[in-house]
């Protein structure tokens, strides 16, 4: 599942190291970004009750939280003030299939996190057929939720 960045995402690999990482960024943070950091945790917490506990997706999938990034994407929110930098190319990234976003702004992941999110429970209310494709599209939504936690983190 997540062994194929296993170097790069091993810090946050189980639920409860995520948690605790989610916690410290959520004591650093204030405002819009401390709610978009609680409710990315939410997010993150139901990836693994699909990914960790064996929980089936669509179980999940109407219970991700877009509620905080639609209130702020629509008041124009610098989402980029979440990391200013740029995401590092972290040791274990290249050659992963989260490789392409080495270098990029926060903004663009956080948008690519909500965009498949959205993405998902929209599939999930049109074809409640695909419980594997379902599987995978959570597993690929939570390893950017994580890469973002760690860039976030550092």
């Amino acid at each position: 599942m997540l062994a194929s960045v296993s170097p790069l995402l091993s810090v946050v690999s189980s639920c409860a190291k995520a948690m605790l990482w989610f916690s410290d960024l959520h004591k650093q943070t204030r405002g819009n970004v401390r709610a978009l950091v609680e409710e990315l945790k939410e997010n993150s917490r139901l990836c693994f009750r699909v990914i960790e506990d064996d929980v089936p997706p669509e179980a999940v999938i109407s219970r991700f939280s877009t509620v905080v990034f639609d209130r702020l994407n629509e008041s124009g929110f610098d989402f980029n003030t979440v990391k200013r930098s740029a995401i590092p190319d972290f040791e274990g990234l290249s050659g992963s299939d989260l490789a392409p976003w080495a270098g990029k702004p926060t903004k663009l992941l956080i948008d690519s996190i909500y965009d498949k999110i959205k993405d998902l429970r929209s599939i999930h209310a049109l074809n409640a057929k695909e419980p594997k494709l379902w599987r995978r599209r959570i597993i690929n939504i939570h390893k950017r939720l994580l890469l973002l936690l760690r860039h976030a983190s550092e």
